[in-house]
């Protein structure tokens, strides 16, 4: 299959000559934002705080608390991530010798995270007007035939695609040989499914 025929290889293709960022930065960050706010008002912080013995006035501070807590480490994590992302990518690309320089490679890291986070922000949407809380249930796992059950949430359509736009980045931004973009896809694969298995063994 040719390298331009795939979804959104062109894209990725064409940040190589022309590698903008500044307004993609921005809408990065408004998705984290936006995705941070309707995830935290979807939590369930009576469920959350119901263990704690505490009631009324006390109660309500601690929810409080909890909801702007997370809400601002959710926002400051999601802007640190989009630099380590980058430095990730980077690192590869210096590895396998990809001659993509870093401002190609950062815009490249933008758009990758812009896709995968809009498409978190319509799951998260359509969540929050299903009512379905996120510790419950994420609709894109399989999870969603058992409520709660983290291990099933490992396995994540999100997680897929994220492999997929990661794989399109190598080929067509970094240009890697389709080998080295799917073996390095997989890696994806395996890497992240294998941390949130690691994750969901500890709860």
């Amino acid at each position: 299959m040719e390298t331009s025929k795939l979804p959104l290889a062109q894209h990725f293709s064409n940040l190589r000559a022309n590698p903008k960022w500044a307004l993609k930065l921005l809408i990065a960050i408004v998705v984290v934002v936006l995705s941070t706010i309707v995830s935290s008002s979807l939590i369930d912080y009576d469920t959350l705080f119901k263990d704690t013995g505490l009631s009324g006035q006390q109660l309500e501070q601690t929810k409080a608390i909890g909801q702007i807590t997370g809400i601002i480490s959710g926002i400051v994590g999601g802007i640190i991530g989009i630099g380590i992302t980058f430095v990730i990518f980077l690192l590869i690309s210096k590895i396998m010798k990809s001659d993509a320089s870093a401002k190609s490679i950062f815009s490249a890291t933008l758009s990758y995270t812009v896709i995968t986070s809009v498409i978190g922000l319509i799951v998260i949407v359509i969540q929050w007007i299903a009512g379905l809380s996120p510790t419950d249930y994420v609709i894109t796992s399989l999870n969603i035939f058992d409520k709660g059950n983290s291990f099933l949430g490992a396995f994540n359509l999100q997680t897929l695609i994220g492999a997929y736009v990661f794989g399109v980045m190598l080929l067509a931004t970094n240009r890697f040989s389709k080998k080295s973009a799917l073996i390095w896809s997989i890696a994806y694969l395996v890497i992240l499914i294998g941390f949130a298995l690691i994750g969901a063994s500890f709860q």
